[in-house]
């Protein structure tokens, strides 16, 4: 498997409100990063709450739940092997109570298809629940802002 994009989320992020409680959710942003790289569904599926969802960046339709949202990776892996996805925060910010995080950054996919290199990328906002074990993901809202893809 040849995948271009490599898992990393820890550059420049703006962390605000609790630091610690922060780098928490950017270290589980790279594990998840690290299990989409690695194709790792039970490292997936730790960072998801039970009721995760996820709005796409294009046509495609809202996935609601964690079960719903590994199916989905797991047709993409199938019919996609070489596909590589990386979401990068650029800022990680901590509610008052500590157990909200919102997360907004840019993500990039990258993948064949049909002889062609295909690259889109775009902006994400994520939200995450702190549930008295781990941060996890309830909700991602993603948006395409470019798409690239040519013969190889």
């Amino acid at each position: 498997m040849s995948r271009k994009a490599k898992p990393s989320a820890s550059r420049d992020v703006q962390l605000t409100g609790d630091k610690t409680l922060a780098r928490q959710v950017a270290a589980a942003r790279e594990a998840f990063n690290t299990a989409l790289d690695a194709r790792d569904m039970p490292a997936i599926a730790d960072v998801l709450s039970e009721e995760a969802m996820l709005v796409p960046g294009d046509e495609a339709q809202l996935i609601t739940g964690r079960q719903a949202q590994l199916d989905a990776w797991e047709a993409v892996f199938a019919s996609m092997p070489d596909i590589a996805y990386v979401r990068a925060p650029v800022r990680i910010e901590i509610s008052e109570d500590g157990l909200l995080a919102a997360e907004t950054g840019r993500w990039r996919g990258s993948w064949s298809m049909d002889g062609m290199s295909i690259r889109y990328s775009g902006r994400y906002f994520a939200k995450w629940r702190h549930d008295g074990t781990a941060w996890r993901i309830e909700a991602e809202t993603f948006v395409t802002m470019k798409r690239a893809g040519g013969a190889d």
